[in-house]
């Protein structure tokens, strides 16, 4: 259908169209699909996951940036009265909010290049479904799913995740599941989201913001990290890291989820 439409991938807007069945089945599977869900997809390309979905469930909405995959996708999911393809740039429009019911799910072959951003536009969402089935880079995958065992790995993102969901990789994708094949492989992550998010009632952007802070430094160690983004002094951090029972000599890849809630509290930070 590509090659009779003219069409190719394009690498700036980081498609890699999914070929591997098997690979298709496992990510449908991941999102335990039922009739009465409305599913959320991005970047859908030419509409082999998209009809998997819709063979499944009551809707689903897939938001689609490049046009030339729109016309494709009118062509592949013609026979699909239950799918709605909207053009739009996916970190411009409001995601959770683009389709007529609420999205219960939201199941994305997402490009590479953008995949921390449209995560956190996924997972930081009030609105935020309670599952969220991804295919993203393997670095990526092991970093959202990373503890504190994992410090190599162990990053703002991890904690961001992990604040928001239990993510699980269920998947190993080889990069020949891709056309045109990447240069990484690729993993298939499941994202269990919470009602609330883990760090609650404290405030979500002084948290989230003195967790990135401290990782711009994380070669640091916490009593000086701290000092250059978050606003204490050394004596103040140490202080606080102290009253949370954290050594001030650790470095943030070290702190666990409930090591960063308790020095948030320890500092003050405002809640909700």
């Amino acid at each position: 259908m590509l090659r009779r439409h003219g069409v190719r991938a394009a690498t700036s807007l980081g498609q890699r169209f999914l070929v591997d069945r098997a690979v298709l089945s496992a990510i449908v599977d991941a999102a335990e699909l039922s009739p009465d869900d409305d599913v959320l997809e991005v970047g859908p390309g030419p509409g082999v996951l998209t009809a998997a979905l819709a063979a499944r469930v009551r809707s689903v909405t897939a938001v689609e940036v490049d046009p030339r995959m729109v016309a494709l996708l009118e062509e592949t999911l013609a026979d699909q009265r239950n799918v709605r393809v909207i053009r739009a740039d996916a970190l411009k429009v409001d995601l959770l909010g683009v389709a007529p019911r609420p999205i219960t799910r939201i199941v994305a072959n997402l490009p590479y290049q953008i995949t921390t951003p449209l995560l956190e536009r996924f997972l930081a969402d009030d609105r935020r479904p309670p599952l969220v089935v991804v295919l993203v880079q393997r670095e990526v995958a092991r970093r959202m799913a990373a503890t504190t065992s994992d410090a190599r790995e162990r990053g703002y993102l991890s904690v961001f995740t992990q604040s928001f969901a239990e993510p699980r990789i269920v998947r190993r994708v080889p990069a020949r599941a891709f056309r045109p094949p990447p240069r990484v492989e690729s993993a298939v992550v499941v994202l269990r989201t919470r009602p609330r998010p883990a760090f609650a009632p404290l405030a979500q952007e002084p948290f989230l913001r003195l967790v990135s802070d401290a990782f711009r430094h994380r070669r640091k160690q916490l009593r000086s990290a701290l000092g250059h983004e978050a606003g204490l002094d050394r004596e103040r951090a140490t202080t606080a890291l102290t009253a949370a029972g954290i050594g001030p000599e650790r470095r943030p890849e070290t702190l666990s989820l409930e090591d960063w809630i308790a020095l948030a509290r320890a500092i003050g930070l405002p809640e909700r």
